[in-house]
């Protein structure tokens, strides 16, 4: 974490260590978010006649002024929470904590933080960040460089229905819109589609897509493998973190449906039960991206080998790319990125009948001692062969790269049993120095030299004040 990050989040915890005891850690940074949120459509044009007039819509310049009575600001925030949902038509964010037992001088150090703020985007993306690596037994949220790599390889075009059918934070639909931005369109060019089984998370996604203005459409509490959200529509795109490895996930009464073309998955399992619901929401032509274990690239137990053997032999799977341990922060081990693609046309013609397969193990960077990220070159590589491997127009032609990636028949995936973890069927590199280790020594010492000048900057800004304050 960068040092002015590590401020502002130093910052942000002195303020929330406030309400402990009043409200959980979950609970306090949900408030947080909703504070910014208020900010940011209180600062933003849309309510810029109603300031005029002396009227702030969404309670924000009210809540900065001087009070006394400890219900009165419960009272705005409520306000400014329905006025948000009723112009924005967005879910009403069902779990504002009770804030009539906090002192108000609790809300106060709380309410300035999100002022200081560098901006509500930043102070979202903060907190977001800062409950990924600190939960326990809550909520995950999926790390903004892995949801980077997710959509760099889906590409959602203009005009593309997405859908998250886990969508926690709604980090995916935030980061699809992004990429649809970067690359010539708007964000209105998106039709943006989410469920969870959590109130929290629900209300966390609705928070951040009101922090992007965006618009989606969110469906739950519930889960998408029992109450499908969404039963008559398909989607261009699906991209899902889902619960690894779920035990109990179907309660004994849905698992035996019609919803399982390739097979019904395991009672105490649901990592195929998540793939065949990313299919069956794939419109034709369509494209999918599922984090899993890696134990579902190689597990030989019955149903869930079945499964895996259908979806190679139906040509239905696109890629699988192995990637770092530490990415996830309550997940220690290496995952896999499978890309999926829909019926009638959801492979190139050069690509079908094969897999690609990318062993992207090494090319993580640390952070600190608890957090390891995806640098951009990374994700960048990634996604430059994926595009090359489909023969996407202006690309390079694609060839195996040893140590890195291999293109693979499906005949010969049979013949290894349909395992499609990478590293076992990409070849080593050759002797001397391995590309991948180049590489991460490359994007280690990157990102040490980007902290070095983070460092610099605050410590010449510091300077600066001191000088100006003589």
């Amino acid at each position: 974490m960068a040092a002015n990050e590590a401020q502002e989040a130093a910052a942000l915890g002195r303020a929330t260590d406030a309400l402990r005891g009043v409200m959980s850690v979950e609970e306090a940074y949900r408030f947080v978010l909703l504070l910014g949120l208020l900010r940011h459509h209180a600062e933003s044009p849309r309510s810029g006649d109603a300031r005029s007039r002396g009227f702030d819509p969404y309670a924000w310049d009210e809540l900065q002024s001087p009070y006394e009575d400890g219900h009165r600001p419960y009272d705005l925030i409520r306000s400014g929470v329905d006025r948000w949902g009723k112009d924005h038509g967005h879910r009403r964010v069902a779990s504002l904590p009770d804030l009539t037992a906090v002192n108000p001088s609790q809300l106060r150090d709380v309410i300035d933080a999100v002022a200081r703020a560098q901006s509500p985007v930043r102070l979202f993306e903060l907190v977001l960040q800062v409950q990924s690596r600190g939960a326990k037994g809550g909520q995950y949220f999926t790390p903004r460089d892995v949801t980077a790599l997710i959509v760099d390889l889906l590409a959602p075009r203009p005009h593309d229905s997405v859908y998250d059918p886990a969508c926690g934070s709604g980090g995916l639909l935030v980061e699809s819109a992004a990429y649809v931005t970067a690359h010539g369109g708007t964000s209105k060019d998106l039709s943006l589609f989410g469920q969870d089984s959590s109130v929290a998370a629900l209300d966390t996604a609705a928070m951040n897509l009101g922090v992007h203005d965006l618009d989606a459409r969110l469906e739950g509490p519930a889960s998408s493998l029992l109450q499908d959200g969404f039963p008559e529509r398909t989607f261009d795109v699906v991209a899902v973190n889902p619960p690894f490895n779920q035990s109990r996930w179907d309660y004994g009464y849905s698992r035996h449906g019609g919803l399982w073309p390739l097979g019904i998955p395991p009672e105490g399992n649901a990592n195929f039960a998540w793939v065949q619901h990313c299919l069956t929401k794939l419109s034709p032509g369509g494209r999918a991206g599922i984090l899993l274990p890696t134990g579902a690239a190689t597990s030989t137990r019955g149903a869930e080998r079945d499964i895996r053997a259908r979806l190679v032999e139906s040509d239905l799977l696109a890629a699988v790319v192995e990637l770092p341990a530490g990415l996830i922060p309550h997940v220690r081990n290496p995952v896999c990125l499978w890309i999926l693609a829909g019926r009638n046309g959801g492979k190139p013609a050069r690509a079908r009948g094969k897999v690609l397969l990318v062993d992207a193990r090494e090319t993580s960077v640390a952070v600190d001692k608890r957090q390891r990220l995806l640098p951009k070159e990374a994700v960048a590589r990634i996604a430059r062969t994926y595009a090359w491997w489909r023969g996407e127009s202006g690309g390079s032609p694609y060839a195996d790269t040893p140590g890195w990636s291999r293109s693979v028949s499906i005949e010969e995936l049979a013949a290894r049993d349909f395992d499609v973890l990478p590293s076992r069927t990409v070849p080593a590199e050759a002797d001397g120095e391995p590309e991948s280790g180049v590489h991460q020594r490359l994007y280690e010492l990157t990102a040490e030299l980007e902290r070095h000048f983070e460092e610099s900057r605050r410590l010449e800004d510091e300077l600066r004040d001191l000088l100006d304050n003589r």
